[in-house]
């Protein structure tokens, strides 16, 4: 039987009476085992266990040691509160810069990509490219649920990585893996200043730009680097996963940049991140309508409905060219234009030459018409010539 509790009611006369209840324990059941405050105070008891067999006082034993140990391991293996405070306040407070920085960039990101649109930084009509833009354009509609989901998700992981790294520096069981890794990085820090300041003392002494000052050293000097480097780069490797890692975390939730390159993440038709291309459909789509040069047709359309053939004139348009071109060069010299763009000779040249064109019709036609009255006016003026003559005469 178990003694699961005793509890002293009395004491008189230096004579201790307590009262103990027996029954089975909840994981074992070992006879002669007893337990509580004040089992070794009754005779009764003690005479029960001088008569244990030495099996059962193995047995007992090894349980009270197991349950020692058991008690300590649990005691190093659970955390302290200040612990688990630490790592959420370190994952919160990351959490919290990263979702703001995202909300921040948007704005100055916007508008940085529809004025690389509109400065031809970022191609557009003339880019074969240009027409998966212009497909699809109900993708937009998820715009502002990745706005706010991937801001979340980038958050999220952000504060479940620095939270749990923060953790795993201060935890009793990883603090001495911890210390070990520490030590072998300020080690691997040490090798590359070393490397770094005899790299940077043989590239001034050797090297001019591209070129070799003393070759023997470049070519000694570049098969020690090459093998010293056969060492260096599986850490490169592992510090190039780790930044790339946490630039994804970064930049999940900025839907408005792409985070792959041109081209990388495209397996055959499927584009493993189309989310940005979705977001400048978006833009695009307003720049459609908002675009100042569209405003600006918009107005000119709504005007000659307005005053029909009383505005924008063929002789208006021409007066405007004219004036343009000779009163603003500075209009046509900083104008942004791309090798598809035709030189303004050639346009000069089709607007006065080519006599398919309406514009050299009608400047053929008003020369004509100036022919015809200066040989009017040569004609009328010989005419009073003569009659002039002729008075004279008589």
């Amino acid at each position: 039987a178990q003694l699961t509790a005793c509890f002293s009611y009395e004491i008189n006369d230096d004579v201790r009476r307590a009262a103990c209840v027996l029954g089975i324990g909840p994981n074992f059941f070992i006879p002669y085992m007893f337990e509580g405050p004040l089992c070794e105070s009754i005779s009764p008891i003690n005479s029960v266990l001088d008569s244990m067999p030495k099996l059962f006082r193995q047995a007992e034993t090894l349980i009270r040691d197991l349950r020692d140990t058991t008690d300590d391991l649990i005691d190093k293996i659970l955390p302290d509160i200040w612990m688990l405070r630490l790592a959420a306040t370190v994952g919160l407070v990351t959490g919290l810069i990263v979702g703001i920085s995202i909300f921040v960039h948007y704005v100055p990101s916007t508008v940085s990509t529809v004025l690389k649109f509109r400065s031809g930084v970022l191609p557009s009509l003339r880019d074969p490219g240009f027409i998966k833009y212009r497909k699809s354009l109900e993708g937009v509609t998820y715009i502002l649920g990745l706005m706010i989901w991937g801001a979340l998700n980038s958050v999220l992981l952000t504060v479940v990585v620095f939270a749990g790294a923060t953790f795993l520096v201060v935890w009793e069981v990883t603090r001495p893996f911890l210390k070990k890794v520490i030590a072998i990085l300020i080690g691997i820090t040490a090798t590359l200043t070393f490397k770094t300041i005899l790299v940077t003392v043989l590239g001034r002494v050797n090297y001019a730009a591209f070129y070799r000052k003393r070759p023997w050293i470049g070519n000694v000097s570049g098969v020690a680097l090459e093998c010293w480097h056969l060492g260096l780069t599986t850490g490169y490797m592992l510090a190039r996963t780790i930044k790339l890692i946490v630039a994804a975390l970064l930049y999940v939730g900025r839907v408005d940049t792409p985070f792959l390159g041109e081209g990388i993440g495209n397996i055959g038709p499927v584009n493993l991140d189309a989310f940005p291309t979705i977001y400048r459909k978006g833009l695009l789509s307003a720049e459609a309508h908002r675009h100042p040069y569209i405003e600006r047709l918009g107005y000119l359309y709504l005007l000659k409905i307005k005053h029909g053939s009383n505005f924008a004139t063929t002789s208006g348009s021409i007066w405007r060219l004219l004036f343009v071109f000779s009163l603003m060069p500075w209009l046509r010299k900083y104008r942004i234009t791309d090798d598809t763009d035709l030189p303004e000779g050639l346009l000069l040249q089709a607007l006065s030459i080519n006599p398919e064109t309406k514009y050299e019709q009608i400047i053929m036609q008003l020369r004509q018409e100036n022919r015809t009255l200066k040989e009017e006016i040569r004609v009328l003026s010989e005419g009073a010539d003569t009659k002039e003559k002729d008075e004279a005469e008589n």
